[in-house]
């Protein structure tokens, strides 16, 4: 009797085994390759500005806004992406030095400025904080650098608009809606932190000039993906 359960003790156990290869196999075949992946990090810059339609320009007119870079002011995109990539029809983009820094112009000659709604991307190699810049003020005037190394929070960017012809007091306001997204990239199943940059904000159509407004900051924590 002892040898029939010793037998069957052993056929048990060889069956354990066998199962736990089976197992063991079919996990590696679903993460062997999520583990070889690699995804590039990328940066992303979507563009709508909307209450043009209603301005007449005076000759030519302009508006200015702000560039994704690092902390230090360094563009995260290129001159070529941002100014051959984000064309807009009825608009001449360029790339403008301003007492604040860079800043990425759409200029027209237009009888009445067009609306404008451009977005493009590119991979990148570099992961490291973005925002959308110049960086006017941040809370407790700490550096951007420092700034960058929080989750989340609100600074002050800046807009600039000029050439219009000041409108009635009924024209609706200027709408500015910018959303950069850098960073992102996968390898061997870890994944990079996310940087957003946002501006979400409206200002009157009578305005020119530089004009300060809030900008928003989110990192979305890398980590490891299964």
């Amino acid at each position: 009797m002892n040898e029939i359960y010793e037998t069957i003790g052993k056929f048990l156990l060889v069956v354990f085994i066998a199962v736990c290869f089976v197992i063991a196999a079919a996990l590696l075949l679903l993460i062997a390759p999520a583990f070889v992946e690699t995804t590039m990090p990328s940066n992303s810059y979507a563009i709508k500005i909307t209450g043009l339609s209603g301005l007449a320009v005076n000759e030519t007119a302009t508006i200015m806004i702000p560039i994704p870079a690092n902390a230090a002011g360094v563009p995260a995109m290129s001159e070529e992406v941002l100014t051959g990539r984000y064309q807009a029809f009825g608009w001449r983009t360029s790339i403008r030095k301003t007492p604040y820094g860079k800043m990425l112009a759409f200029t027209t000659a237009e009888r009445y400025a067009p609306d404008l709604s451009i977005s493009s991307g590119e991979f990148e190699t570099k992961e490291e904080p973005r925002l959308l810049v110049p960086v006017l003020a941040t809370p407790g005037n700490v550096s951007a650098t420092e700034f960058t190394r929080t989750s989340s929070g609100t600074y002050t960017t800046v807009v600039f608009l000029d050439g219009f012809v000041p409108p009635s007091e009924n024209t609706t306001p200027i709408s500015f809606n910018l959303r950069y997204r850098g960073g992102g990239g996968m390898k061997h199943l870890i994944k990079e932190d996310t940087w957003t940059a946002t501006v979400n904000t409206t200002v009157p159509g009578a305005e020119s000039g530089f004009i300060p407004v809030p900008a928003g900051y989110h990192v979305t924590p890398g980590g490891i993906y299964l």
